[in-house]
């Protein structure tokens, strides 16, 4: 009796760790995410992807800290070196990521920055198990950036990794006519540089389209920029996804 109870506390555990509560901020029942993003909690299961992308995520910790980007400047107060899993997407947020991409069925998905590909990874599970679809994911850390491809291409060819910032290579990158439908913003994480980054991702994307910030609640400036652009009304609708991914749905009358 006492084994069996053990057991089920130990599955109770790892199934709500695999939830992703979900916080409304601004809200339109007729917004796609609205209607796929149902319930408190969204628990977005495994896929075919889930496991092969762990492995890969538990190989590439074991390279140990590296060199983070010089660009970071006087905005890394956190040494010169990051172990692979101090940047990673975890599990239930990267099965998010890819059942969003498998329900949205995006043309075109810009990530940046890439990292060692651990995040890339589960929106390329999403493209591969479409069968239709792009990632464009841009990375100017050099080490980092040979990682991740390494990683990427175990999972699927159907992504362009670019060596640079997104600011810098996005109008190479992705030719006019062709707009973003789904963007992970995860570079730099303060105001100064995401408000520049998003309205870069504007000017570039569909009608509708997802956008996504991660880390909204690393530090008082990325929570302030958090707060801005949730409210902002260029947006359908904003949510918090588990205290520490914002996520919005651009409205169809435009960005402007």
């Amino acid at each position: 009796m006492l084994r069996k109870a053990k057991q089920f506390i130990r599955q109770f555990i790892s199934q709500s760790q695999m939830n992703v509560p979900v916080a409304w901020i601004r809200k339109d029942r007729n917004s796609w995410l609205c209607q796929h993003l149902t319930g408190k909690a969204i628990k977005a299961g495994d896929t075919i992807y889930s496991s092969r992308i762990e492995k890969l995520a538990e190989e590439t910790n074991k390279l140990g800290p590296q060199p983070l980007w010089q660009g970071y400047g006087d905005k890394n107060v956190r040494g010169p070196t990051r172990v692979p899993n101090d940047v990673r997407t975890g599990r239930a947020m990267g099965n998010l990521f890819t059942y969003l991409v498998q329900k949205r069925q995006p043309n075109v998905v810009v990530e940046f920055g890439t990292a060692f590909g651990i995040s890339g990874m589960y929106f390329l599970a999403g493209i591969e198990s479409n069968q239709t679809g792009k990632l464009l994911t841009f990375e100017p850390n050099d080490v980092w950036r040979e990682v991740a491809v390494h990683n990427l291409s175990q999972i699927s060819n159907r992504f362009d990794s670019i060596a640079g910032t997104f600011e810098d290579n996005i109008a190479d990158a992705l030719p006019r006519g062709q707009g973003i439908d789904l963007a992970f913003i995860d570079a730099i994480h303060t105001k100064e540089f995401v408000l520049p980054q998003l309205e870069i991702v504007l000017s570039r994307s569909s009608d509708n389209a997802i956008i996504i910030l991660d880390d909204i609640n690393f530090s008082e400036s990325m929570k302030e920029c958090w707060k801005e652009v949730s409210m902002d009304i260029r947006f359908s609708c904003s949510a918090a996804l588990g205290g520490r991914v914002g996520i919005l749905e651009l409205s169809g009358s435009r960005r402007n």
